[in-house]
């Protein structure tokens, strides 16, 4: 059977019976947006057993000047190799930072165990996904999230912004200054003597 995308059911020869057959196997898909500082995410029905067919993103988003740590307190998901059934993915500026499946990690999946995970700006997408059936109950997961403030003071050298003379960071941002006979440039960051 081929499908089409932009045809009729009545072009792809698909009956009205035979589509309500395939939904089932369509995954139900849920998003949330969240803008706290903190927050729990949760498996749905959690500590009951998850359900077959879910999709669910939960899009998390922060002032600017934070990152957002996120950690698992509890995750017990169905094990697959490579976590390509059941799993937990962890995205951030359109990076995949982990693939999570199982209790415990193998040599080709991973699970959380007490790792944290930071996103690398001010957002993040956590997304749950399960396939159409699973051999055991498993309860899933309940995570954590908070923003933490980044030090943008105490940042590698090859990254922006660094100071002239003196950085102070403080929450959500930073500022730098000069020292004693200098003035601070328009760019914010360089000092320059008086003239």
């Amino acid at each position: 059977m081929e499908f089409n995308s932009g045809l009729s059911l009545a072009k792809q020869h698909i009956s009205p019976d035979r589509l309500w057959t395939l939904l089932p196997l369509l995954p139900a898909f849920t998003s949330f947006e969240l803008n706290n500082m903190f927050g729990i995410i949760q498996s749905p029905g959690f500590p009951n057993p998850y359900g077959n067919n879910l999709k669910q993103n939960w899009n998390i988003s922060v002032p600017g000047g934070f990152v957002i740590k996120l950690y698992f307190s509890y995750f017990s998901l169905e094990l697959s190799y490579l976590c390509e059934h059941d799993y937990i993915k962890i995205v951030s500026d359109g990076v995949e930072l982990a693939r999570l499946c199982g209790q415990n990690s193998t040599d080709t999946e991973d699970a959380p165990s007490d790792k944290r995970f930071y996103s690398t700006s001010n957002n993040m997408t956590v997304t749950f996904h399960t396939d159409y059936s699973n051999e055991n109950s498993y309860p899933g997961f309940v995570a954590h999230y908070a923003a933490e403030d980044v030090d943008e003071c105490n940042l590698p050298d090859h990254e922006q912004p660094s100071c002239d003379h003196y950085c102070h960071n403080y929450l959500g941002g930073y500022h730098c200054s000069c020292k004693l006979g200098y003035f601070l440039d328009s760019d914010g960051r360089n000092c320059r003597g008086k003239k």
